[in-house]
């Protein structure tokens, strides 16, 4: 069986590119065709290495750089550059002729043009992001001009997702959303990278909190650095770092700084080797504002980590068990976020015992039995 995954790019070291890799690897070494495609690669090197065996090329149609075009010229340049890609992949899918085509809803701009050159493939779109983060026409006035555009516009992707064999979802809420509008919906979760056999007994550091992410509104880093302010000058042996890059650095490195907190919450760039740091961490701490499912969430559990998260849409209800394997705090809430902490900085046994139900809630997604589900998928299909 041949399968084609495309994506805008497979260039930074993330959740969505690190799951794709195993994902792909793991088709790859299991007697798969896997062919991956991208658009927008350009120069950049793969972020995740990929079996040998998996051909790769990119279309070279980089959409982002009409953002730096004047107004009135970027809608001809959009269908120059539409044009090309599908022209770029009609030829490749001719070639290679697929059995199965995976996308993802970031990449809703060439949806149609996957569907129009499909040939006899079957096509899945795959939501890496919520519902909620795709059909945003509520975001703005009821009557307003603006709302009824992005209607069209949400409109216009529901029809096109719709075309697709099926859209995999992440988590079971998610799932309910979208079927709002679709009948061809499952649900898949992402599997952990690495279920590590043993656990580091002397971490290289300790009192260490640890959170990763890109530095966006959508992780919420602001509210963990707020609540750390409310109880870090009690506990001045604690640190917390976070792992990542963004838009926000600067905006983040500034209250950081307005805390007095530069030596004790560290923004730190973002590393392949992650599970390393878990390994050294004490636990973990999610304050986005949304999600699309939670990856760093399995991943810390993976290696003996509870997780403080706000029990934010979508992910983190479906993974943890309050009180069990984590903490569960209501959303936006940074008082009880530092309460939380406070708890597991306190309470090395309950950490402990957390750790090890933690490890067992993992283990349900390992990608041994996360990729038996897609593989039951591509067969009945």
């Amino acid at each position: 069986m041949h399968i084609i995954y495309i994506l805008k790019s497979f260039a930074q070291i993330a959740g969505t590119e690190r799951v794709m890799a195993d994902k792909i690897n793991y088709l790859a070494n299991h007697g798969f065709s896997v062919s991956l495609i991208t658009y927008e690669q350009g120069d950049h090197s793969l972020a995740f290495p990929l079996n040998k065996s998996v051909v790769h090329i990119d279309l070279n149609t980089r959409f982002f750089t009409l953002s730096k075009l004047p107004i009135y010229s970027r809608l001809i340049h959009f269908i120059i550059l539409k044009h090309t890609f599908r022209k770029k992949l009609q030829t490749f899918i001719e070639k290679d002729n697929p059995d199965i085509i995976i996308t993802t809803t970031y990449s809703l701009k060439i949806a149609k043009d996957i569907l129009k050159v499909k040939k006899n493939a079957k096509v899945i779109i795959e939501s890496h992001v919520s519902h909620d983060s795709v059909i945003r026409h509520y975001d703005y006035k009821k009557g307003s001009i603006l709302r009824y555009l992005a209607m069209l516009y949400d409109y216009n992707n529901i029809r096109y997702i719709k075309q697709f064999d099926y859209l995999v979802a992440l988590t079971k809420k998610d799932a309910s959303q979208w079927r709002k509008h679709l009948t061809n919906v499952i649900v898949i979760s992402n599997p952990v990278t690495r279920y590590p056999d043993i656990l580091t007994k002397n971490k290289k550091t300790k009192f260490r909190i640890i959170a990763v992410g890109r530095l966006n509104h959508q992780k919420g880093f602001d509210k963990l650095i707020d609540a750390f302010s409310l109880i870090s000058e009690k506990y001045p042996l604690w640190h917390i770092d976070i792992f990542g890059q963004g838009e926000l650095y600067e905006v983040l490195c500034s209250q950081i700084e307005k805390y007095s907190l530069k030596d004790r919450i560290i923004i730190r760039q973002p590393t392949p080797n992650i599970y390393e740091e878990y390994l050294n961490s004490d636990f973990y701490v999610l304050s986005s504002n949304f999600e699309g499912f939670g990856l760093v969430i399995i991943e810390a559990m993976a290696c003996g980590l509870p997780v403080v998260s706000f029990d934010c849409p979508y992910g983190p209800d479906e993974i943890i068990t309050n009180n069990k394997d984590g903490i569960l705090v209501p959303k936006q809430n940074i008082v009880l976020l530092a309460h939380s902490m406070e708890r597991l900085i306190e309470n090395e046994n309950e950490r402990n015992i957390m750790a090890t139900e933690a490890r067992l809630t993992a283990k349900k997604y390992i990608i041994e039995n996360i990729m038996q589900q897609w593989e039951r998928l591509f067969f009945n299909m």
